[in-house]
């Protein structure tokens, strides 16, 4: 023996053609290796109690496994890398520098597919600077079938979720997110939402836009109850263009506006009442009509002034009654037209005095 401290070798002879086993323990004067144990063949080792191993240096364990794929482990200054077929490759574990300058511990794995069931609860948190996910590649080539040397695929995704509450938050009212944006492309999209109750609410400080552009729009609402809108803004504008509009409300209507109201129609205006209109104006009515006006009462009609009634035309007016026609004014009644024309199946005059002053006619 040579050196100092305890050695022993145990040296097994060949078997077979170059097969060699041989344990070392201890080491000799020429040998810096304190334990070296060296297997050609096959090894089984039990363990029937505690294991511990430490190692000051490199640990690397590589297993071929008689099969193309190749497994290894190597743990070096407390950095472990595997590979393997379930990794695809490998997967690194090293030291990285954070924002502010501190050491982070950084993993990097590449893997196959992945089952994983949780029995239990679970928590995750993400402390960082980034948090990135991204499912299937823009580039993917597709068929995929024709493509087989390509790994990447974009998958089907479906996600199902059972719970007895779910509750979602982004941000808060202490620290709000500055900036969330969203995109969605696709060829087609179906939602479906079933609830017996439902609030949404929408506070924005700012301005809102909202914009949408379609081949058609189809839109349906069905409410057993009652259902109210409400609107509150300082000023409200509405533009629709459209070569033509169709509205049908069936229903009992009643409509209060507080202000003034301006109607401006460009074209033809055709309005058909079947059944009975009562028009109120508590106050006075002005109507100017430039260009020819027809009027065609078909039926009763009794008009009922409480004030002044200033009527101005500027054209041809052609009034036809074929009817009955009771008009009673509770006031003066002034009209003015170059000439007026009346025509009556039966005339009735209650008026005890008509005089005609030049192109102004003044009933009383």
């Amino acid at each position: 023996m040579a050196g100092e401290g305890k050695y022993g070798i145990l040296h097994v002879p060949e078997f077979d053609g170059g097969m060699s086993s041989f344990l070392r323990i201890g080491a000799t004067a020429d040998d810096d290796h304190t334990w070296r144990d060296h297997t050609d063949g096959n090894r089984i080792t039990t363990t029937r109690g505690d294991k511990v191993e430490v190692i000051g240096g490199t640990y690397s364990m590589k297993v071929l496994g008689r099969r193309q794929f190749e497994a290894s482990t190597e743990v070096e200054d407390g950095r472990v890398k595997e590979g393997g077929i379930t990794f695809y490759g490998k997967s690194d574990i090293d030291f990285v520098q954070g924002p502010r300058g501190q050491r982070r511990i950084r993993e990097a794995t590449v893997k196959g597919e992945v089952h994983t069931t949780f029995h239990g609860d679970a928590t995750e948190f993400h402390y960082g600077s980034r948090l990135e996910s991204v499912t299937g590649d823009e580039n993917a080539p597709s068929p995929i079938k024709d493509y087989p040397e390509v790994m990447t695929e974009n998958p089907t995704v479906v996600d199902r979720t059972w719970a007895k509450s779910i509750a979602s938050y982004t941000g808060s009212a202490k620290l709000p997110v500055p900036s969330i944006s969203r995109e969605t492309w696709a060829k087609e999209m179906v939602s479906k939402t079933r609830v017996k109750t439902t609030t949404d609410e929408t506070t924005v400080e700012g301005a809102s836009r909202s914009s949408m552009k379609a081949g058609s729009i189809s839109s349906s609402t069905t409410v057993e109850g009652t259902m109210e809108d409400a609107t509150e803004a300082d000023i409200i504008k509405n533009t629709t263009k459209a070569s033509k509009i169709i509205s049908e409300t069936r229903a009992d209507t009643k409509d209060e506006m507080y202000g003034d109201a301006d109607s401006y129609t460009k074209g033809n205006s055709k309005t058909v009442v079947d059944g009975l209109e009562t028009t109120i104006n508590l106050g006075m009515v002005n109507e100017v009509v430039l260009g020819a006006m027809v009027e065609a009462t078909v039926g009763a009609e009794a008009t009922l002034s409480v004030g002044g009634t200033a009527t101005v035309t500027i054209g041809l007016e052609a009034s036809v009654s074929v009817t009955a026609t009771l008009e009673g004014s509770v006031g003066p009644s002034l009209e003015m037209a170059p000439a007026v024309q009346q025509l009556f199946l039966n005339l009735t005059k209650t008026a005890p005095v008509r005089t005609n002053i030049a192109a102004v006619h003044l009933m009383v």
